[in-house]
């Protein structure tokens, strides 16, 4: 799989209408809403528009008879008509608003779940800001696109039939002038829609750009101090930030065609009224027929106006739309088969054949085959970039092999429920993630109906509860980001106990105590016995030391395993474990 880094643009999408229709489907749940709102701006805007026409009897019938003793009466009802028009808009907007941030609640709750079940692979190979930003800014656009605009669409096309009636109704002549600037402005945005869609995509990709560099440094900042690499994340930084400064101002010089256009064509329009009532119509038709024809052109073009600037923000959220749903639409590869079944695990692993690949044709495992029987306590042990790590992602299934079984008592994995495989293992990761919560509440996390008494008797056998309680707030201390306010040895001890607590059928501990002094490792390994001496345990470790009690100890070099026996049998080969035993005896001297 390609990996797509954070200097690279992300493929373009094409539009597609059937993205859009696919959108819509989240507002199903609130028509009742939405129809509520089209029937309150309808009220609003007639009572709107009958301001208009009180206007023109003011200056076609009050005022030529000098009948100001009615004026009063009249303006009163047109502040009731305003009134109305008032209140009625503010409550279908409020309730927009509401419909809205349901939509937003409920994209970001759908691409969540997604993502959640996505194969390791997928972020293997793309970098996590890039897919941060789509679940909050690409959201909450999006969630307006499918509301704010529909409904703002919607309801300006309906607004401009209607007043487009009420023009008709008073000059035909009049109104066609109106008609002729609409189709002018028409095809200038008709023009111009797939050069502004090129430019949003492209502002996008440079977004996304910073915004994956951005997560990347945030994440290594101890790192980049460390080697006193700011200036140059600067300069990287600061060259991201003009590609996509660069992105939108070029935009801009197209963007601004549309607003350039409904102004000037708007106003263009509204002279033209005036002008041409006033030098050919008139006396034909009265003032106060062109001056309500002037107020309807302003009522008709500013949802005209809003029309179009939608029409901008929609090209925008489209390409937001779509990006979300290329993720919604990533193909889930680890799931379960039709026939998965639940089964309880009794701890047997066997790997038959098993070739697996991170990139396409670089193998990682080449024909590794090996059985552990239940309740065996096994080691894995070899140099660097020789498939250990690789072995114990495998049983958890955070990948697919590309060829061979690998079976859990005769069972092939693909066929066993993912949540009854990963409730039954517990793996112990080389880098174990600490939450934003209470060393409680990391201890407990993914273990249901657990009770924080049952938590302590545990920690109290594994004598690490009074060390617990040394914590300013004992269980209750909250750790910052990933234990950051921790040692990489307290790191470890606490994501060691949190296995142990999982109280799972196998586990696996991979360097699981490579941070720990060797004293506190031989400690928790000695009262682990009790916890773990029913369970098939498999430990991967480069301090030979610390598994030669193992009832089995697998040796892998270069993809393959080459040896498998106890510590003993391996010593009297005098093969590679041998050699790499008396190498750490050797440095340790």
């Amino acid at each position: 799989m390609q990996v797509n880094k954070y200097d690279e643009d992300e493929k373009n999408t094409s539009f597609r209408f059937s993205n859009y229709k696919r959108g819509l489907t989240y507002i199903k749940k609130y028509k009742a809403k939405l129809i509520i709102v089209f029937l309150l701006n309808f009220l609003s805007i007639i009572a709107s528009l009958f301001i208009t026409k009180i206007l023109q009897y003011v200056i076609d019938k009050i005022i030529p008879n000098n009948n100001f003793e009615r004026l009063w009466a009249i303006a009163l009802l047109a502040c009731i008509f305003m009134l109305i028009a008032v209140i009625l808009k503010k409550k279908y907007l409020e309730i927009l608003a509401y419909v809205n941030q349901n939509i937003v609640e409920d994209i970001k709750n759908d691409l969540f779940s997604h993502i959640q079940y996505l194969s390791a692979n997928y972020y293997d190979t793309r970098p996590h800001g890039k897919i941060l930003v789509r679940l909050t800014d690409y959201a909450n656009d999006v969630s307006t696109l499918i509301t704010d605009k529909l409904v703002a669409t919607i309801l300006n096309f309906f607004n401009m039939l209607i007043v487009t009636i009420f023009m008709l109704t008073t000059n035909v002549e009049l109104t066609i002038i109106v008609l002729i600037g609409i189709s002018i402005l028409s095809m200038i945005f008709a023009f111009t829609a797939k050069i502004k869609r090129k430019h949003k995509l492209l502002i996008n990709n440079k977004n996304a750009n910073l915004n994956a560099y951005l997560i990347e440094t945030l994440r290594g900042m101890e790192t980049t101090n460390a080697f006193h690499r700011e200036e140059k994340n600067e300069e990287i930084f600061n060259h991201l930030s003009e590609d996509w400064k660069k992105a939108n101002c070029n935009y801009l010089k197209v963007g601004n065609i549309g607003w350039f256009s409904v102004q000037n064509i708007s106003h263009f329009v509204y002279a033209a009224i005036y002008f041409v009532g006033a030098m050919f119509l008139y006396p034909n038709i009265s003032v106060g027929t062109i001056v309500a024809m002037g107020n309807y052109s302003v009522q008709f073009w500013k949802p005209m106006e809003d029309l179009f600037t939608t029409f901008d923000e929609f090209i925008n959220s489209m390409t937001y739309l779509e990006r979300i749903f290329e993720t919604m639409d990533e193909k889930i590869q680890i799931q379960d088969t039709k026939d998965a079944i639940d089964m309880k695990i009794n701890g047997e692993i066997e790997f038959r054949n098993v070739d697996f690949s991170y990139v396409e044709n670089v193998k990682v495992l080449d024909n590794v085959s090996f059985k552990i029987k239940p309740k065996e306590k096994i080691a894995i042990v070899g140099p660097t970039g020789s498939g250990k790590t690789t072995i114990a992602n495998l049983i958890g299934r955070f990948y697919n092999i590309d060829s061979g079984n690998i079976l859990i008592d005769g069972v092939d994995i693909k066929h066993i429920k993912l949540t009854s495989l990963r409730k039954q293992i517990a793996i112990m990761q080389q880098e174990n993630y600490l939450f934003s919560t209470s060393i409680m509440e990391n201890l407990k996390y993914g273990v249901d109906n657990i009770t924080d008494k049952q938590v302590i008797a545990m920690c109290k056998k594994l004598n690490v509860h009074d060390w617990i309680l040394n914590f300013k707030e004992g269980y209750n201390t909250i750790l910052r980001a990933n234990g950051s306010n921790l040692s990489d040895g307290q790191k470890q001890i606490l994501c060691y106990i949190r296995t142990i607590i999982n109280n799972p059928q196998i586990l696996v501990f991979d360097e699981a105590t490579s941070k720990m002094d060797v004293k506190t490792e031989k400690m928790l390994q000695s009262l682990t016995n009790e916890f773990i001496k029913n369970k098939t345990v498999i430990t991967i470790a480069h301090r030979l030391d610390s598994i030669v009690n193992s009832d089995k100890i697998i040796f892998m070099k270069e993809k393959h395993i080459k040896q498998i026996g106890t510590h003993e049998e391996l010593m009297q080969l005098k093969g590679d474990y041998y050699e790499l035993y008396h190498s750490q005896e050797e440095v340790l001297k």
